[in-house]
């Protein structure tokens, strides 16, 4: 009786363990069912217009920044200018000491004069036969050379007033009123930047060159950089300048030593806000029409492939390569590999591999 309890008891046990684990089994089948294909975020690939810049550091330089030296001697009497301040070709900078250069024009003047006063005494007695024309025509000759004294002196004598041979911005002043200046000095006493058209050097390398001649339409280097469109200033704290500028050759020649081509651009300044040795950057634009522009977070890289997951009408992802012609900060230019039309995962890239069936979102 004792022996049929247990064995009642074992049967018991038995049937609470299968029946423990049909539930079991029957909620996993239950859970993988309800789970089904992972949701992905897609997106229909459609053809837009789009502007990439190549950007590039330069050096802004005056289409003509001149240092002014002194060309006579003496002490600085007055500055009339500030640095930083605007002037037009021919108004004043600074006054030099004339005091010497006034005595030595009056001095000069004088000798003309009596020079001239000679050659009028002798006139007379050579038409009278009294003396001989050669004393006339040494006198003469004495008059032109006082005459000549005359003019060297007034020249001398207007180096003292130093004017600014450009219109432009003045540069730093080295001397102050009152230092002693002295002709042919190495040190300029200040320069003038002039403010007409400035000039923003930067180098194309090798590897963009040739990039650049091959997407360029025919003709010479020149003509085709003569083609790029209207170019942008990005000054040194972020803010674009208000006028544009085209791109001109700086060079001809590829400088040996780094395989990169000069260029410069070139801008207006109008309002002089440019200085020679500031910095900035320039942006060169090109334009993309009715192309087709995917995110790049949208793809991945298999060794130098660069790859994207496409949708089929069931919902299977398909592996992809595609050629990008260029990018944004976020976006690829695709040159092939895709058509309009075409749906691509955004999401969950590194969850999915080819093959896989997929719930497809919009949102």
């Amino acid at each position: 009786m004792k022996k049929l309890k247990i064995l009642t008891g074992l049967m018991s046990g038995l049937f609470v363990i299968s029946a423990f684990t049909l539930v079991c089994c029957k909620g996993k089948q239950d859970q993988t069912h309800q789970q089904g294909p992972a949701k992905y975020k897609v997106e229909t690939v459609s053809r837009a217009n789009a502007t990439i810049y190549t950007l590039f550091p330069v050096q802004i330089q005056s289409e003509s920044a001149i240092d002014i030296y002194p060309r006579a001697t003496g002490y600085i009497e007055k500055i009339y200018v500030q640095e930083g301040d605007n002037v037009i070709k021919g108004s004043p900078i600074l006054k030099i000491s004339d005091a010497d250069y006034v005595q030595a024009l009056k001095s000069a003047k004088a000798a003309l004069d009596n020079a001239q006063l000679e050659v009028t005494k002798l006139k007379p007695l050579v038409e009278k036969g009294i003396i001989s024309p050669l004393q006339l025509e040494t006198a003469e000759s004495n008059a032109k050379a006082a005459e000549a004294a005359c003019e060297n002196a007034n020249i001398n004598w207007s180096y003292t007033q130093i004017t600014s041979p450009v219109s432009g911005v003045i540069g730093r002043i080295s001397l102050r009123e009152g230092s002693l200046l002295t002709a042919g000095i190495s040190q300029p006493i200040t320069s003038v930047a002039s403010s007409g058209d400035v000039f923003a050097y930067f180098s194309f390398d090798e590897k963009f060159l040739l990039q650049f001649s091959d997407s360029t339409a025919g003709g010479t280097l020149k003509q085709k950089v003569a083609k790029l469109p209207p170019v942008e200033l990005v000054l040194a704290n972020g803010q674009i300048y208000d006028y544009k500028g085209r791109v001109e050759l700086g060079s001809s020649l590829i400088d040996p030593t780094t395989g990169s081509l000069q260029m410069k651009g070139v801008f207006p300044n109008p309002d002089a806000m440019l200085h020679s040795g500031s910095t900035g950057t320039i942006r060169i634009p090109t334009f993309y029409k009715n192309s087709i522009i995917i995110p790049q977070k949208a793809t991945y890289d298999i060794q130098d492939k660069k790859m994207i997951f496409t949708v089929d009408s069931v919902d299977i992802v398909h592996a992809t390569n595609i050629i990008v012609l260029n990018n944004t900060s976020d976006n690829f230019i695709v040159a092939s590999g895709l058509i309009a039309g075409d749906k691509i995962v955004l999401d969950g890239i590194g969850k999915i591999k080819d093959g896989d069936k997929i719930v497809t979102s919009d949102e």
